[in-house]
């Protein structure tokens, strides 16, 4: 039964200015050392809107800064932030009902966090549009799974037909984390300029990307980090948690889940199918294999590109496939949850290490990713349909990442020879990212992830 007396417990703006002073989630950033503002969407138009990412990447944080500023342009009890994660389909409409009636004349804003948690929430939404209940209203659904939201968003009537309607929330890329450690590396767009740049503070730079391997673009790790030095087992902890616990609120099995994981563990950065996933687990078939990693590509845990058909440059579907973690941390998070070892920092240090070569790979396509998505003004974009990785017939040649003709290919080694460019030279332009060597279109991993903007808009 939906309470009353929380709908005006969750939206303290209604009666108290100061009411960002005693929140919980603006009380946590005013303490953090390293801050950062996403912008994510400039302006709150009339329509239905998604904001996607994964968990604890700071969504609900990015709402409230954003219910702050509107509050002091807006009226504020014209603005409704709800957590809907408890409540079923007629709960939901209810509150967003009795909000209306409550709320004065003029644009409305409601932020509806956590809304894949309710079953058939969609239904709730588009009866409450029929009715004429949110016009002049902007209406933001959130939540950590990517496509349930969207599908859904998609088939509801009125959501707008011009501008882009769905956003994600990403950790932080490499750029982003560098200046919200108070390093800013301002390239200017010429090459040898820029360069010089890089080589200056390649040092700096290597030590930082050092760390941003073991904490990745998670502002609350990187906080725990910068203030200890170290990352509580409690944090990979949290993390762990929230994944089991959006498994069960989506009837997937977490032993299925946490083979799967362990599977891509055992087989990072290589080929694979869904039998090969499948193979060394208890699970029936392929296609639950394959049901289950696309789930936890779907909660931003996992990512999956295709093999290139080189003539039609189209991804080649039914053969292999390659899966990487979404960020650095959610890998190492991943490796705890399987593994369930003590003293996990240390490990996990001594494997950032020794194995910086593959968790690099997957850094480079988190970076393409998230750099296409914030770039396209298209709700129908999804990576996979422009990034793929490539193999010729007799796998003599291969390449890490291509996009629009671009080959990516890193080589973590700490001398570069020829042979190390021979994929390459099958595509109109390449780029090589290595351990710590410059030459021709050719960087070491932390100045090539800087630079890797200008790369794909060329």
């Amino acid at each position: 039964m939906l309470e009353f007396n929380y709908l005006k417990e969750s939206n303290l703006w209604w009666e108290n200015s100061h009411w960002h002073e005693k929140d919980f989630h603006l009380s946590n950033i005013e303490k953090q050392k390293v801050k950062w503002d996403y912008n994510i969407i400039s302006s709150f138009d009339e329509g239905i809107f998604s904001l996607r990412g994964p968990r604890q990447v700071g969504k609900t944080s990015w709402i409230k800064m954003r219910i702050r500023e509107l509050a002091t342009s807006a009226n504020p009890k014209n603005i409704f932030f709800y957590a809907c994660d408890n409540l079923n389909k007629d709960e939901l409409e209810q509150a967003i009902r009795l909000f209306i009636d409550f709320a004065d004349t003029g644009k409305k804003y409601l932020f509806l966090d956590e809304i894949p948690f309710v079953k058939d929430w969609e239904m709730a939404i588009k009866h409450l549009y029929d009715l004429g209940k949110l016009k002049d209203c902007f209406v933001l659904l959130c939540g950590s799974n990517s496509l349930d939201i969207k599908r859904s968003v998609e088939r509801l009537p009125g959501r707008g037909d011009k501008g882009k309607r769905h956003f994600i929330l990403y950790p932080l890329k490499f750029d982003e984390y560098i200046k919200a450690r108070a390093m800013d590396i301002n390239l200017t767009g010429k090459i040898e300029k820029d360069e010089a740049l890089l080589k200056v503070y390649q040092a700096e730079l290597a030590k930082l990307y050092g760390e941003y391997l073991l904490t990745g673009g998670f502002l609350r790790i990187i906080n725990e980090y910068m203030e200890t030095k170290t990352i509580s087992e409690s944090a990979y902890d949290i993390y762990i948690k929230w994944i089991i616990g959006d498994l069960a609120k989506y009837n997937l099995k977490e032993k299925y889940a946490k083979q799967v994981v362990r599977r891509v563990l055992e087989t990072y950065t290589s080929e694979v199918s869904w039998s090969t996933l499948r193979a060394g687990t208890d699970i029936d078939t392929h296609n639950t294999a394959s049901k289950y990693a696309e789930a936890l590509e779907e909660m931003f845990i996992l990512e999956i590109i295709y093999k290139m058909e080189f003539n039609k440059k189209v991804p080649d579907y039914p053969r292999s496939k390659k899966i990487y973690f979404s960020d650095p941390f959610i890998l190492a998070a991943c490796q705890r949850w399987v593994n369930s070892s003590e003293g996990y920092f240390e490990k996990c240090k001594a494997y950032a290490a020794e194995h910086a070569d593959i968790i690099s790979e997957g850094v480079i396509l988190n970076h393409i990713i998230r750099m296409l998505t914030e770039k396209t003004k298209s709700d129908l974009f999804h990576y996979s349909d422009v990034i793929f990785y490539w193999k010729n017939k007799a796998k003599t040649k291969e390449i890490d990442f291509v996009y629009n003709d671009k080959a990516i290919e890193l080589k973590y080694q700490s001398s570069i020879n020829p042979e190390d460019y021979k994929g390459i030279r099958e595509f109109k332009k390449g780029y090589l990212a290595t351990k710590n060597q410059f030459a021709k279109d050719t960087y070491p991993i932390a100045p090539f992830l800087l630079m890797l903007k200008r790369i794909l808009d060329e």
